[in-house]
Protein backbone atom coordinates (compact mmCIF):
# COMPACT_ATOMS: atom_id res chain seq x y z
CA UNK A 1 0.00 0.00 0.00
CA UNK A 2 1.31 3.46 -0.89
CA UNK A 3 1.80 6.13 1.76
CA UNK A 4 -0.83 8.83 2.04
CA UNK A 5 1.22 11.77 0.75
CA UNK A 6 -1.75 14.15 0.77
CA UNK A 7 -1.76 14.05 4.59
CA UNK A 8 1.81 15.36 4.80
CA UNK A 9 0.89 19.05 5.25
CA UNK A 10 -1.74 18.25 7.90
CA UNK A 11 0.68 16.03 9.83
CA UNK A 12 3.44 18.66 9.71
CA UNK A 13 1.13 21.38 11.05
CA UNK A 14 -0.20 19.06 13.75
CA UNK A 15 3.39 18.41 14.85
CA UNK A 16 4.20 22.14 14.78
CA UNK A 17 1.13 23.11 16.78
CA UNK A 18 1.53 20.31 19.31
CA UNK A 19 5.25 21.03 19.84
CA UNK A 20 4.71 24.77 20.27
CA UNK A 21 1.59 24.26 22.39
CA UNK A 22 3.33 21.83 24.70
CA UNK A 23 6.37 24.06 25.10
CA UNK A 24 4.29 27.13 25.88
CA UNK A 25 1.95 25.37 28.31
CA UNK A 26 4.72 23.45 30.06
CA UNK A 27 6.85 26.54 30.64
CA UNK A 28 4.34 29.24 31.55
CA UNK A 29 4.25 27.98 35.14
CA UNK A 30 7.67 29.55 35.68
CA UNK A 31 6.17 33.01 35.05
CA UNK A 32 3.75 32.93 37.98
CA UNK A 33 6.51 33.99 40.32
CA UNK A 34 9.06 36.00 38.43
CA UNK A 35 12.37 34.93 39.91
CA UNK A 36 14.92 36.76 37.80
CA UNK A 37 17.76 35.17 39.75
CA UNK A 38 16.67 31.64 38.82
CA UNK A 39 18.21 30.02 35.73
CA UNK A 40 15.04 27.97 35.10
CA UNK A 41 13.10 31.22 34.60
CA UNK A 42 15.41 32.28 31.76
CA UNK A 43 15.37 28.82 30.20
CA UNK A 44 11.56 28.80 30.28
CA UNK A 45 11.48 32.31 28.80
CA UNK A 46 13.84 31.26 25.99
CA UNK A 47 11.77 28.14 25.27
CA UNK A 48 8.52 30.13 25.06
CA UNK A 49 10.08 32.78 22.80
CA UNK A 50 11.58 30.09 20.56
CA UNK A 51 8.23 28.26 20.41
CA UNK A 52 6.49 31.44 19.24
CA UNK A 53 9.23 32.06 16.67
CA UNK A 54 8.91 28.43 15.57
CA UNK A 55 5.20 28.94 14.90
CA UNK A 56 5.80 32.23 13.11
CA UNK A 57 8.47 30.56 10.99
CA UNK A 58 5.85 28.20 9.61
CA UNK A 59 4.01 31.13 8.04
CA UNK A 60 7.04 32.56 6.25
CA UNK A 61 8.40 31.41 2.93
CA UNK A 62 11.95 31.49 4.29
CA UNK A 63 12.88 28.43 6.34
CA UNK A 64 15.57 30.18 8.38
CA UNK A 65 13.36 31.14 11.32
CA UNK A 66 12.00 27.61 11.64
CA UNK A 67 15.46 26.03 11.46
CA UNK A 68 17.11 28.43 13.93
CA UNK A 69 14.28 28.22 16.46
CA UNK A 70 14.20 24.42 16.11
CA UNK A 71 17.90 24.17 16.86
CA UNK A 72 17.44 26.38 19.92
CA UNK A 73 14.46 24.34 21.10
CA UNK A 74 16.41 21.11 20.57
CA UNK A 75 19.38 22.33 22.60
CA UNK A 76 17.27 23.69 25.45
CA UNK A 77 15.13 20.56 25.68
CA UNK A 78 18.23 18.40 25.63
CA UNK A 79 19.66 20.52 28.45
CA UNK A 80 16.43 20.21 30.44
CA UNK A 81 16.36 16.44 29.92
CA UNK A 82 19.99 15.89 30.91
CA UNK A 83 20.25 18.46 33.74
CA UNK A 84 19.48 16.02 36.56
CA UNK A 85 22.63 13.99 35.91
CA UNK A 86 22.51 11.02 35.72
CA UNK A 87 19.11 11.19 34.01
CA UNK A 88 16.49 8.77 35.24
CA UNK A 89 14.10 7.06 32.89
CA UNK A 90 10.90 8.88 33.77
CA UNK A 91 7.89 10.29 31.95
CA UNK A 92 9.32 13.80 32.03
CA UNK A 93 12.64 12.63 30.60
CA UNK A 94 10.95 10.73 27.76
CA UNK A 95 8.66 13.64 26.88
CA UNK A 96 11.65 15.98 26.74
CA UNK A 97 13.53 13.56 24.46
CA UNK A 98 10.55 13.05 22.12
CA UNK A 99 9.97 16.81 21.86
CA UNK A 100 13.69 17.34 21.24
CA UNK A 101 13.51 14.73 18.46
CA UNK A 102 10.55 16.54 16.86
CA UNK A 103 12.49 19.82 17.03
CA UNK A 104 15.47 18.09 15.42
CA UNK A 105 13.23 16.86 12.59
CA UNK A 106 12.15 20.44 11.88
CA UNK A 107 15.75 21.65 12.15
CA UNK A 108 16.77 19.18 9.45
CA UNK A 109 13.63 19.51 7.32
CA UNK A 110 12.64 23.18 7.61
CA UNK A 111 9.08 24.21 6.90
Amino acid sequence: MKPLKFLDKIAIWMLKLSLAGYLILANTGYFRSIAITDLQFYIALAVVVLAVLFLLGGFTSNQGLTVISSIGIFLLLLYKALTPWPPTLSNQFLVQIVMAAVALVFASRGN
